[in-house]
């Protein structure tokens, strides 16, 4: 550079002075490069929304055991579980008779019902408590016992009580407009004569009974 000026110097290109200022001027670097504008980039939600709707994404865990069927009917297990609530039914019903119970008073006046097994059963009671089983006052419920069926006096209240909630197990109480298990004069003649024809059949004869 500093040749270049001499000779153009001493070719008289350029003055003394000229020389001296392109000695004493700095050298000017370029001028850096425009930055680029940047492209905008669109909002999450606007790019979401142009893409599609938002799906919820369920991070509960998944069950660790698949939940137990049910026991199909007729099998052993529905047999099992069926037994096992009879006799929650039967414990159940069988409280709240104790409870209730109020005790026989023996006496020479006999007192019909009929069974769960449509058989006829006798009490023996005495004029006062077969008067209160006339009017509505008692009534008869089942008592379930280990091995068989007991049956109880129980008080009105209680009768209407159970029968919301068992109601086969009452099985006599006159009640008004809606007597349960009532028997009138001809009915009891008619079974008497059945049971007692039943009971005097030979040996191996073929009997049932029904359920109510």
């Amino acid at each position: 550079m500093q040749n270049l000026r001499d000779k153009l110097q001493k070719a008289g290109l350029i003055s003394a002075e000229q020389a001296a200022e392109a000695t004493a001027a700095p050298t000017k670097p370029p001028p850096p490069p425009e930055p680029r504008a940047a492209t905008p980039r669109p909002a999450r939600r606007e790019h979401a929304a142009a893409s599609g709707p938002l799906i919820a994404v369920r991070r509960e865990p998944l069950p660790s055991s698949i939940p137990k069927l049910p026991p199909l009917p007729g099998s052993r297990e529905a047999q099992r579980l069926e037994s096992r609530k009879q006799l929650e039914q039967d414990r159940a019903l069988a409280e709240r008779v104790s409870a209730a119970e109020v005790p026989l008073s023996p006496g020479e006046r006999a007192f019909y019902f009929v069974t769960r097994k449509n058989r006829l059963r006798r009490l023996e009671l005495s004029a006062e408590q077969a008067l209160a089983l006339e009017s509505g006052a008692l009534a008869v419920a089942e008592r379930p016992e280990p091995g068989q069926i007991a049956h109880a006096l129980i008080p009105r209240e209680a009768a209407e009580a159970l029968l919301q909630d068992f109601p086969r197990a009452v099985r006599f109480f006159n009640r008004p407009g809606a007597p349960v298990g009532f028997l009138s004069e001809d009915e009891l003649r008619t079974r008497q004569e059945t049971e007692r024809d039943e009971t005097s059949s030979p040996p191996g004869a073929a009997s049932s009974e029904a359920t109510t």
